[in-house]
């Protein structure tokens, strides 16, 4: 009797130790996404993805392209599909307490998840390209000893939710086993090296579980820069300290909203604010032998389309290689934003360099663009399609 007595006691003992995992019914970052890669102009298998790079090309950057729908023997579709049946965006009612970087009390209660909407118009233009800024900000050392692991652009990117299943992402997720250690990705000023578990520095309150925040030497277009990085455990700095480029910061913990051991990075520009984040991937230097394509899905009026899969099909030897990502999605405290000088709206990072196709399909209609991804840069595509 006392044996099943115990049992039935350490049973209960691990369910409750599960159900810290995600506190409050919270989806948890870092849960597999299994995400199929479907077109209608294709209905092969998709391959699986492979991040052996070809040899490289001339770092040129290519040309801005504007992507037009390719000849059909057809007319297109005119009907809309369901997805985008809303139209334009609706504003949401009751948004969450705005978070910004002096309220750092614990909102209570926690602010609720928003309904992001997906497959449809921004009601606002979308910031366009600025010409006259030329510098680029790839500044960023790899934070984890040994090397990241090549980011999958389809699972948990900056600017998605996981079709439903997260909150907005605003950084990038840089999965490794606990007690890693990370280092410092630039010179600069630790700010903040604690827990949040009774200050705001993210959603809510315990969100990051111990994070670390260094305010760059470097600033861009005169606006600080800030990184942030959350769910790590062993904090070796403390705030008001300087680091130098490689300096031992932490170590990869699962802390907070977390349920593997990951780095969580996020990048603030003006004002070490939840709602100032930018895309880290345009920061951090790219992978040894890679590139970015960091591209724009906007309609006649330059308006974003929101949380609309892209499909990029690289050219092979060996056939097409898929990947794929979603353009940003909004919610309304407007916490994603693009870079200044590209103002993207979706981002392939860590590409092989190489010949790719870009495909995406919007309210019926089918848009292809060539485009050829160079080592050690950006390259910035534009693709404008019509709403229903």
């Amino acid at each position: 009797m006392y044996r099943s007595y115990y049992y039935l006691l350490g049973c209960l003992l691990v369910w409750l130790l599960a159900a810290c995992q995600s506190p409050e019914g919270l989806p948890v970052a870092g849960s597999p996404l299994p995400v199929t890669v479907t077109s209608t102009a294709r209905r092969t298998a998709v391959p699986t993805f492979t991040s052996s790079p070809p040899p490289a090309l001339s770092p040129t950057p290519a040309p801005l392209l504007t992507a037009s729908p390719p000849p059909s023997p057809t007319p297109p579709a005119t009907t809309p599909a369901t997805a985008l049946s809303a139209g334009v965006l609706p504003l949401t009612p009751s948004p969450p307490p705005l978070l910004t970087p002096t309220s750092l009390a614990c909102p209570d209660p926690p602010p609720a998840k928003p309904d992001y909407q997906r497959n449809v118009l921004g009601e606002q233009p979308w910031p366009t390209p600025d010409a006259t800024i030329s510098q680029t900000h790839f500044w960023l050392t790899d934070p984890v000893l040994g090397g990241r692991k090549p980011l999958a652009n389809g699972y948990y990117p900056y600017g998605w939710d996981g079709d439903g299943r997260f909150l907005l992402h605003n950084g990038a997720d840089m999965p490794a086993a606990r007690g890693t250690p990370v280092t410092a990705v630039a010179d600069g000023t630790v700010i903040v090296a604690q827990t949040d578990a009774e200050e705001l520095f993210g959603w809510r309150c315990d969100w990051y579980g111990q994070l670390v925040v260094l305010e760059l030497e470097a600033q861009w277009q005169g606006q600080p820069v800030y990184v942030l990085y959350g769910h790590v455990q062993q904090i070796q700095v403390e705030a008001g300290q300087r680091v130098e480029r490689g300096d031992p910061i932490a170590e990869i913990g699962v802390e907070g909203v977390s349920a593997v051991p990951h780095l969580h990075l996020e990048i603030r520009v003006g004002s070490n604010s939840f709602a100032a984040t930018q895309n880290p991937m345009l920061w951090l230097e790219p992978l040894p032998g890679a590139g970015v394509l960091a591209g724009r899905l906007v309609d006649g009026a330059g308006r974003p389309w929101q949380g609309v899969r892209i499909t990029l099909i690289e050219s092979t030897a060996d056939g097409p290689v898929y990947h794929y990502t979603f353009t940003y999605l909004d919610d309304p405290q407007h916490l994603i934003h693009p870079d200044a000088a590209l103002a993207e709206n979706f981002l392939f990072a860590d590409l092989p360099p190489g010949n790719y196709t870009l495909f995406v399909s919007v309210a019926g209609q089918e848009y292809r663009q060539p485009v050829v991804v160079n080592e050690g840069v950006a390259t910035a595509v534009e693709i404008v399609a019509e709403g229903p």
